[in-house]
């Protein structure tokens, strides 16, 4: 009945028939066969949506061990929405799938240890189960593994594992370990110095969507750094990388469109951009917002929001803001400062940056080398000069896309 139900489930050999490959599995799944208890449970998910049939045959077929019923069960309880979703039980369905070998329950598992949100984060076991995950050839679980020999998180810092790792994921086209490949080639750590092998893996991360990447080669492009100076090339990977919401690429498209680089120079979308990474707490951006905003640069004269931006911006170090900001406050009616400093209390925090995560992408600490150009604002009425500010703002690790 197994190998009939397969063939009407598939349309190998007679007509296409889902209702007839359900009836042919169930007799065979009642008399506890269990791939027809698996495929039984895999159907009522993908041809007839029926969550409840679905987990009891899964289920069925995971009691007998079949690894990739306990595969999806686990995923099942740990995707579904209210309550349906189970993430005790997907946790432990995980755990009997990770045991008996099946990778991408290694992978998730180890998620799950590092994470600390289901089970009691343990650092160790993280790194354990993304070994087994990825001597399988697993190449997420091999990147996490080779970040935590980087880091010395869960194991001994080991850069030569790290590496190891670094690499057996790169060539499986994990692009966030092409990144960081390709970095440690650029800044010769732990590795020979190689130039053209660093940009090499880079522009191949970059090319994989990785937006740190991205960035990085848009900088290189812009600076002449490592590579040839192009302001189209990079304007294009500084857009690449602000598409996904990158911060840094954010503010250096909102420069080239300050500068009109690569682009004609137009003020209004270099505000754009600048409004989207100081919204995500970048205090380069929000030096630039505000200084924008003094002068009715690309946006409407607003001395309350200018000083908003510039107040958050100096809070976080920028070495300009604390200067336009206090020139600005002196501007300010007593009823403006006021509310000022209302805003200011109820304003978000700059999340702060995981140095290891699932998928993780650490940054080289990149600095922008053409001079930086505060405006210190002598009168209300000074145009300003061509923005060529910091295009790191204050990141050294990127979070995953995130």
């Amino acid at each position: 009945m197994y190998e009939l139900a397969y063939l009407y489930e598939t349309g190998a050999y007679v007509g296409q028939d889902d209702d007839k490959a359900a009836s042919l599995y169930e007799q065979a799944a009642k008399q506890g066969h269990a791939n027809s208890q698996y495929n039984l449970g895999v159907l009522y998910l993908r041809a007839f949506k029926d969550t409840e049939k679905a987990r009891y045959w899964l289920e069925q077929a995971a009691q007998q061990q079949d690894v990739e019923a306990q595969y999806n069960l686990a995923l099942l309880y740990d995707f579904s929405k209210g309550k349906q979703a189970n993430p005790e039980e997907a946790t432990y369905w995980y755990t009997q799938a990770a045991q008996h070998g099946h990778k991408n329950a290694q992978f998730d598992l180890g998620v799950r240890y590092l994470e600390g949100k289901v089970l009691t984060k343990n650092l160790s076991q993280a790194a354990h189960w993304f070994r087994e995950a990825a001597e399988q050839g697993d190449p997420a679980a091999a990147f996490n593994l080779a970040l935590m020999y980087d880091d010395g998180e869960g194991v001994a810092n080991n850069p030569q594992e790290a590496i190891r790792w670094y690499r057996e994921a790169a060539q499986q086209g994990e692009a966030g370990a092409q990144y960081n490949l390709g970095v440690k080639y650029l800044m010769g750590e732990n590795l020979p110095p190689d130039h053209d092998k660093g940009v090499s893996w880079i522009r191949k991360a970059a090319e994989g969507g990785n937006p740190a990447a991205q960035y990085t080669l848009a900088f290189m492009l812009d600076q002449g750094k490592d590579l040839p100076k192009d302001d189209n090339q990079a304007l294009y990977w500084y857009r690449q990388a602000a598409d996904q919401g990158y911060t840094d690429a954010e503010v250096g498209l909102a420069i080239m469109f300050a500068n009109g680089q690569g682009v004609g120079a137009d003020p209004a979308e270099a505000v754009r951009w600048f409004q989207k990474a100081a919204q995500a707490g970048n205090a380069t951006a929000q030096f630039n917002l505000g200084t924008y905003m003094i002068h009715g640069i690309g946006t409407a004269k607003d001395l309350p929001a200018a000083a908003y931006w510039l107040s958050l911006s100096a809070e976080q170090g920028h070495e300009h803001a604390a200067a336009n900001r206090d020139y600005v406050l002196q501007l300010l009616s007593d009823n403006e400062r006021a509310a000022l400093e209302q805003r200011l209390k109820s304003a978000p925090k700059p999340a702060a940056h995981r140095t290891i995560k699932p998928l993780s992408i650490k940054m080289p600490d990149f600095t922008k080398t053409s001079p930086a150009s505060c405006l210190h604002c002598p009168s209300p009425n000074t145009p300003p000069p061509r923005i060529t500010l910091s295009v790191g703002g204050n990141s050294t690790a990127a979070p995953a896309n995130g």
